[in-house]
């Protein structure tokens, strides 16, 4: 909820100052619940967030928050004053960012995982442009979470469980895991590997979804009991790159590398698939739900996933 303005409030009794900055402050880390996740999110330094706390503290004359050894939790008047203030700090900031972008209804800013870009939603923006001649459609393929309040996103495609505050979330396709890797690997193993030989194989980690390699072990009922071997890299595009390399194997959701399966790009050396409720959401604010271009591109975006 970070914001340029400055806006005051007085205290009718002292007429102290209430910068609009460190009460925005004060709402981020009372929603976090953290000075350091605050932080980042303010693009700001934790202690930059402390001071704007206490000095807003100290115009007030009590304390918002009650500082523990390794958290912190508001205190009851700090809570009162964060239910107060979140729903018109997010009205001013939606009006913010509703001006900077200006009063056209037919552009959409949207984030998508550069995987999702490139392998599915790039090929298929050709018909959308057909049909809607009259909507700037920005596309920005960036591995980051967007947060609504202080990105310029309208909307986004997010991997999850669709549960964020505050978002409309529509899931467009379950996630559909599947490992595979270059097709001469298989040719000199002779053939697929079971799930179990696949533990003393070099495997490629993919860190945006920390943990998927043990979430499909234990989907195919096989226990762990040591760390996996293998690589660390950043996305689901670099599992590809080193997949590429014909020495490790990598996971990935089926949607999106059924062409290279097909073309023989890439095999899989497994024939188990981790199937899960979560996966690629459309999701934006609940402020925006009614804007035209939004409205025309959902439309069209679950038309395609029909038609898949």
């Amino acid at each position: 909820m970070s914001s340029r303005y400055t806006f005051l409030l007085f205290s009718r009794s002292s007429q102290a100052k209430l910068s609009l900055n460190n009460l925005n402050t004060f709402a981020t880390a009372a929603e976090m619940l953290s000075f350091q996740d605050a932080a980042a999110s303010l693009h700001v330094t934790p202690s930059a967030v402390s001071h704007q706390i206490r000095n807003l503290e100290s115009l007030l004359g009590y304390p918002l928050f009650e500082r523990l050894d390794k958290s912190i939790r508001l205190t009851k008047r700090g809570s009162q004053l964060y239910s107060e203030i979140r729903d018109p700090l997010k009205q001013i900031h939606q009006a913010s960012h509703n001006a900077l972008r200006g009063s056209q209804d037919n552009s959409l800013a949207l984030s998508v995982p550069p995987v999702l870009a490139t392998r599915w939603l790039l090929p298929r923006l050709k018909n959308f442009h057909a049909q809607h001649p009259e909507i700037n459609l920005s596309v920005i393929a960036t591995p980051d979470l967007v947060d609504f309040r202080s990105d310029r996103f309208d909307a986004a495609i997010r991997m999850g469980n669709g549960r964020w505050p505050d978002t409309v979330s529509k899931r467009l396709f379950a996630k559909r895991i599947v490992a595979v890797c270059h097709p001469e690997l298989l040719t000199r193993n002779g053939g697929t590997f079971t799930v179990e030989e696949l533990l003393s194989q070099p495997l490629i980690h993919n860190a945006s979804m920390s943990g998927l390699w043990q979430e499909w072990f234990n989907s195919a009922g096989v226990a762990l009991t040591g760390a996996l071997s293998g690589i660390e890299v950043p996305s689901s595009a670099q599992v590809l790159e080193a997949i590429d390399v014909g020495e490790a194997i990598g996971l990935l959701d089926l949607s999106f590398i059924r062409n290279d399966l097909e073309i023989g790009r890439l095999a899989r050396n497994s024939d188990h698939l981790l199937f899960a409720d979560d996966g690629y959401f459309l999701t934006y604010p609940e402020v925006i739900s009614g804007r035209a271009a939004l409205q025309q591109f959902e439309q069209w975006v679950f038309s395609e996933v029909e038609i898949d």
